[in-house]
């Protein structure tokens, strides 16, 4: 029997059905004020103390902050991983008997950080393969264009094509995959059909990892824009690392074309796995590991040879 919170209301066909169409839904008013407490609570001790991760990925750009992974050191979002209806939300939408977490991301904005976030599709970074996984976001402010809400493109997660991964700095962490760079939205936006929401804490978005969406920056002087996203896979998701330029910044014994499994990635629906549950409980783990060097000497790597042609990173104003 699953410890998971069964949710107030499920999601409605008509719900299901705009995810299904166009890659992305927004729910109004879904979470009860005791989840967003509990997010506000984790995310602003994320805040007082990034991880090691969370430092690299915000150094760019005074005013914002990412991190990732919060819930492996932040308790509070341990227990909304593993309590909150969420996962029964993720299990709706992949169609899935298993419900896996695969990681949560933290995005802070402060008002007048104006860098914009690229146009791209989420799964183009991760370690896996595989259709059935879903993202939620999460605001904790008030939301709109012009305070860095997300846009989306539309049934994009259906053009069946995976654009290449690019960092916001352009340190072209993907300069070994053979894919084409996402269009620019932004530039040309009567071409697609772009869509984004107002928002008021307690709504949600819900998107498909293929679902091609950006953001402008916070162009406001006075609301920052806080947001905690969180990542589910199902059954039909298998490991892929060596496909992927974001490093994993935990120790994973999961191999290439193996299912998601372990205490990384665990196990909410149908019900908990007790021996993953308490590998979380051990304490705080390091996040310096083979794959995680790895991927900052890929980085590394590409960054120096963007360099040697002249590329100037300080040149461009993007986050994640």
């Amino acid at each position: 029997m699953s410890l998971a919170a069964v949710p107030i209301r499920k999601l409605t066909a008509e719900e299901l059905e705009a995810y299904d169409r166009d890659g992305v839904v927004m729910v109004k008013g879904l979470l009860d004020k005791n989840w967003l407490n509990m997010i506000e609570q984790g995310v602003e001790q994320a805040l007082d103390k990034l991880s090691i991760f969370g430092k690299f990925s915000s150094r760019k750009t005074p005013g914002y902050n990412m991190d990732a992974y919060l819930w492996k050191r932040i308790d509070v979002l341990r227990d909304l991983v593993y309590y909150s209806p969420f996962a029964y939300w993720a299990q709706q939408l992949m169609a899935s008997k298993e419900v896996r977490f695969f990681y949560d991301q933290m995005f802070v904005k402060e008002p007048g950080v104006e860098a914009p976030t690229p146009w791209h599709q989420d799964l183009a970074f991760w370690p896996m393969k595989g259709n059935q996984i879903c993202s939620f976001w999460i605001p904790l402010d008030p939301v709109n264009r012009e305070s860095s809400g997300l846009q989306y493109v539309k049934g994009s997660h259906k053009w069946s094509k995976i654009f290449r991964p690019d960092s916001p700095d352009h340190a072209a962490i993907g300069l070994g995959v053979d894919w084409e760079l996402a269009p620019d939205i932004h530039a040309q936006p009567d071409k697609y059909d772009v869509v984004d929401w107002n928002m008021e804490p307690g709504d949600v978005l819900m998107f498909h990892p293929l679902t091609l969406h950006g953001s402008s920056g916070n162009k406001t002087r006075k609301q920052k824009r806080r947001a905690l996203a969180l990542r589910w896979v199902g059954d039909d998701v298998t490991h892929s690392p060596d496909s992927s330029p974001m490093p994993i910044p935990y120790k994973c014994k999961n191999v290439d074309g193996s299912q998601f499994a372990g205490p990384l990635f665990p196990r909410i629906l149908p019900s908990h796995i007790e021996s993953e549950r308490m590998e979380r409980s051990k304490g705080v783990e390091s996040q310096i590991n083979a794959s995680f060097l790895k991927s900052g000497a890929k980085a590394l790597y590409s960054a120096t040879k963007l360099k040697v042609k002249g590329f100037d990173k300080k040149s461009v104003k993007q986050t994640w």
